[in-house]
């Protein structure tokens, strides 16, 4: 059918009119696979793998390891063979100065002395710090202290004692209070002729020998139910020591 006002168009001359084939030119099968070559595996993503430790830092570790070993066994081989033994103090005097409960500020002044001794054989004690506290024998909190003063370091040889001695002071420029509390029930004791206190004494000792050193200990020493007895109505009184008097060590 051909467009209006023009006459249909006639066949090309000397072409058959032949039918149209769609098969005569389809296109040809894509050749196998194995004609471009063997194909290649599909890429795997690398595993990392940590390398060994080298031979040398193994060695170095090893090597700590034996010597902190040796270190404990000799250590305690030698603690057993000196078997190092706590200390022992006694005391010898305590007696109380102007022990004052009337006066604004409360004051008074106590000395202490007493015996340090070393119990043992080989090993030397050096007490590199000793810090005495006195308490009202009614006290019961640590800051609840009438005063406070350190004492001479001192070392003791072995089978020896030595002697220590401090005066501890109340009621000086800048120190603490007295809690109200405590000055009343010193008052009450103080009425009945005798108040007792309690020393407490922080230690820190060293034992030595030769080419061996103990590591610095802590001891807390407690010397307690010191019942001073005063004379008349002074301010000064004393303990009555028959003989010294034991105290307490506490590791």
């Amino acid at each position: 059918m051909g467009f209006p006002g023009y006459p249909p168009q006639a066949p090309y001359p000397n072409y058959p009119n032949a039918p149209y084939n769609h098969n005569q030119y389809a296109y040809a099968q894509a050749p196998p696979a194995s004609y471009y070559g063997s194909s290649y595996p599909p890429q795997q993503n690398p595993v990392y793998q940590r390398p060994a430790p080298p031979a040398f830092f193994r060695g170095i570790l090893t090597g700590l390891v034996v010597l902190v070993v040796f270190l404990c066994i000799s250590t305690t081989i030698t603690w057993l063979v000196l078997r190092p033994q706590i200390p022992v103090f006694s005391v010898t005097n305590f007696s109380v100065s102007n022990f004052n409960l009337t006066e604004p500020v409360f004051s008074a002044q106590w000395t202490a002395n007493l015996t340090v001794e070393n119990p043992n054989k080989k090993l030397i004690g050096y007490f590199n710090r000793i810090q005495g506290f006195i308490y009202n024998q009614n006290a019961v909190a640590e800051e609840d202290f009438l005063a406070m003063e350190y004492f001479q370091p001192v070392y003791v040889e072995t089978k020896k004692s030595v002697s220590i001695g401090e005066t501890l002071t109340a009621g000086e420029k800048g120190q603490r209070k007295v809690p109200s509390w405590v000055g009343e029930e010193m008052k009450k004791e103080r009425d009945t002729g005798t108040v007792s206190f309690n020393l407490w004494i922080a230690v820190s000792v060293t034992f030595k020998t030769d080419g061996w050193s103990a590591r610095e200990r802590g001891l807390k020493v407690f010397c307690g139910k010191l019942k001073v007895e005063f004379e008349g109505g002074s301010g000064n009184g004393a303990v009555l020591l028959p003989k010294p008097l034991p105290c307490l060590v506490y590791v």
